[in-house]
């Protein structure tokens, strides 16, 4: 059974909705932006049973959105919140310490479903098995074995963290969210003004 949270930052309830769009939001940027520089990396069989990043690499792009994605391992596996924000923050750890090897669309659905079932272990009360967890995300139980602990050895087991690096990380999330939000109530309204202007265009020819 999934559970609720062991601890939340300073007693605050985490919506769920609002954890997924957040995390899911973050991720899609920086996947758009690595997948952008045209340095995405395609491993064979053979090199994906590597070390690291390496190993979080799968064969081709996923066919399901990162933020559906995140929507269905929540649904299914009723993690909390909590785990959803920390499985990002050992995402960008991992990222950090590996900064030649980037985050993008082959290797992101892998690390998210890895953070967010380590971070289960630690925040929630009753996680779900690594063999639940692998039948939501699609994956092997025995790959995903393998992915939990090439993920520990990049954050050297430290998947403890402070309510203050939590905050932070909160923080920035919603920030960001807030930013794309705004980007495109901006975008919807100029192309508003762009059909109004069009329209009175040719209104204007029709009149003559």
């Amino acid at each position: 059974m999934g559970g609720g949270s062991r601890w939340t930052p300073g007693g605050a309830e985490l919506d769920a909705q609002q954890a997924v769009a957040s995390v899911a939001n973050a991720l899609e940027k920086l996947v758009a932006r690595n997948d952008g520089l045209g340095v995405a990396v395609t491993v064979g069989e053979e090199e994906r049973k590597g070390r690291g990043l390496t190993a979080f690499v799968g064969p081709r792009r996923p066919g399901i959105s990162i933020k559906k994605y995140l929507e269905r391992i929540h649904s299914y596996v009723l993690c909390s919140p909590a785990s959803l924000v920390a499985g990002f923050v050992y995402v960008d750890r991992a990222a950090h310490r590996s900064p030649e090897f980037l985050v993008g669309s082959l290797n992101v659905h892998r690390l998210i479903l890895t953070g967010v079932m380590v971070a289960s272990k630690f925040f929630d009360v009753m996680p779900q098995s690594n063999a639940f967890y692998a039948k939501v995300g699609g994956v092997s139980n025995a790959e995903l074995n393998k992915l939990e602990l090439e993920l520990l050895f990049l954050l050297d087991f430290r998947i403890n963290m402070s309510s203050h690096e939590f905050e932070s990380y909160l923080s920035h999330l919603e920030k960001e969210m807030t930013a794309s939000l705004n980007s495109k109530i901006t975008t919807n309204i100029q192309g508003v003004g762009d059909d109004f202007i069009a329209q009175r265009k040719v209104h204007n020819i029709h009149w003559k």
